[in-house]
């Protein structure tokens, strides 16, 4: 439970710094979102994706727990991006749903 409480959150992460790219804004807000929001949504994509590494170390410990963190970034990098190019709206949705589904993970791992 603790890696799909990982990947879970840093789709999250993801999916939050994704939403308020300059490019991407167009594709994913119908106006675009004002600075506070903005700003929200980048402190809580860093956020999640920092907090994607406690459950790699709650399951492998600080060396293994770190390399694993930044394989998971990597795989949900790609997870993110790939259905992105063809839905970014239910891309960027499904980070949103993602977010508590991690911590409920988190909490039954």
């Amino acid at each position: 439970m603790y890696v799909l409480s990982a990947l879970l959150c840093a789709y999250a992460g993801f999916a939050a710094l994704c939403a308020i790219t300059a490019r991407n804004v167009p594709l994913v807000w119908p106006k675009p979102p004002s600075l506070g929001v903005t700003r929200a949504l980048r402190a809580a994509g860093f956020l999640l994706l920092a907090l994607a590494w406690v459950p790699c170390y709650l399951n492998w410990d600080v060396p293994m727990g770190t390399a694993a963190w930044v394989m998971i970034l990597a795989a949900t990098g790609f997870a993110l991006v790939f259905p992105f190019a063809y839905a970014p709206k239910r891309s960027v949705q499904a980070g949103g749903i993602a977010a508590p589904l991690a911590l409920v993970a988190l909490l039954l791992g």
